[in-house]
Order: structure tokens, then C-alpha cells, then sequence
């Protein structure tokens, strides 16, 4: 993107008034930076399901992996985040934040659905996302299983996923979603299933 295209897509960002809309937009401003460096940018976690539920869940941040095993050096994640004017630098070249929004640079992503990831595409640009099958699994995994055992807030950013993949809203293949919740990885097919019944339960008792 030239100076004057990144300038174009910054003017969009500040226009943006829905805070879900204008996150997405500087996903697809940075991705399209760094894609064109050769790198492959996915959106995973809490911000991935931010952007596949628009905005029922909202993370405060957009957390950035690396496909195919081809991470940016951190010299090159601050040569390429400087190109955006006004971007600010946060514990390295880890965090960044332009005005009221985060970006987060992490590592090589790891997923285990066989499938193609989500895309968004935007005026500028596509967003690509971790599968929805691999997030959501994660996200029940975190909030019932990991440490404690529980989590309310991943509990609550599941369900929501969980609600949009049972109405149809978010595509989801099923039979891929419990091979991965069965995988040693996560080893959670019996906890995914009960969220999966409790949050079926609640939309029919919302809907009757």
C-alpha cells in the first residue's frame, strides 16, 4: 500500500463510529501491510470472535498469528507498523494502539481444523480468521478446563459463539468441531457438548 492508500484507509478507521466495524478495519489495514511482506496474518482468540459474532462479543484488542510457520522478526513487525501514522508502540514490538484500538502481534498460529479459515474482506482488504471450529473449542476449553476450570468471562464469550454457530448465523461444520474437541490438544468433547445443550436450551426458553 502506498503512503497515500494507508492515509485513504486511517481516514475510514476515524470515521467508523460502530467500535466492531472500525477494529475490523484496522485488522484488514495491518494484515494488508504485512501480507504484502510476504507474511500470512490470522485474527485468532477473543478478537476473531468478535468479528465472527459482529461485535456480540467484544475483546478490546485484535490479536494477530502467523500462518505457515513464517513469523515477522520484530524488526520487521515495527518497520511494517510504522508505515501507520499515528500508530503507538506498547511493551515492543508486541502491543500497538491507534487512538481507542489494540493490535497484538503474537506468534505462529496453531490450529488443528482441516479446513480453510474464515475471511472478511473490507474496502481495503480481507481479515482472515482462525477456523471457527478451532475458536470455539478453544474458547470452551479456556472457560471449563484450563486451570481453575472456570472462567466467566470465557464462559460468556463461548456461549456467545456457541448461540451464533446453533442459529445458523456462523457456518460451522459440527462433525469437525467435536474431532477437534476430542483431540488430545483439548480433550473436552464431553464438556463442548454440555455448553452446546445449555446454550440451546436458553435460546429455546428466550424464543418460547
Amino acid at each position: 500500500m502506498t503512503p497515500t492508500e494507508i492515509t485513504s484507509a486511517l481516514t475510514l478507521i476515524r470515521q467508523e463510529t460502530d467500535l466492531n466495524a472500525k477494529a475490523l478495519l484496522l485488522a484488514a489495514l495491518v494484515s494488508e501491510l504485512f501480507r504484502e511482506r510476504g507474511f500470512e496474518p490470522v485474527v485468532v482468540g477473543g478478537s476473531a470472535i468478535e468479528f465472527y459474532t459482529d461485535g456480540a462479543y467484544m475483546s478490546g484488542d485484535t490479536d494477530i498469528c502467523w500462518a505457515k510457520w513464517n513469523t515477522p522478526s520484530e524488526e520487521q513487525k515495527e518497520e511494517i507498523m510504522r508505515q501507520i501514522p499515528g500508530v503507538q508502540s506498547h511493551g515492543g514490538a508486541k502491543s500497538w494502539r491507534l487512538d481507542d484500538l489494540w493490535v497484538d502481534l503474537l506468534g505462529d498460529i496453531d490450529y488443528r481444523a482441516e479446513k480453510d479459515c474464515g475471511r472478511i474482506f473490507t474496502p481495503f482488504g480481507q481479515v482472515v480468521l482462525i477456523p471457527v471450529e478451532d475458536v470455539l473449542v478453544g474458547r470452551v476449553y479456556a472457560a471449563r478446563c484450563y486451570c481453575s476450570g472456570y472462567d466467566e468471562k470465557d464462559d460468556d464469550c463461548a456461549k456467545k459463539l456457541m448461540a451464533a454457530t446453533v442459529t445458523g448465523r456462523v457456518p460451522i461444520d459440527w462433525d469437525e468441531a467435536r474431532r477437534i474437541a476430542a483431540c488430545p490438544k483439548f480433550n473436552c468433547l464431553a464438556v463442548f457438548e454440555d455448553v452446546k445443550a445449555e446454550v440451546e436450551a436458553e435460546l429455546a426458553k428466550h424464543h418460547s
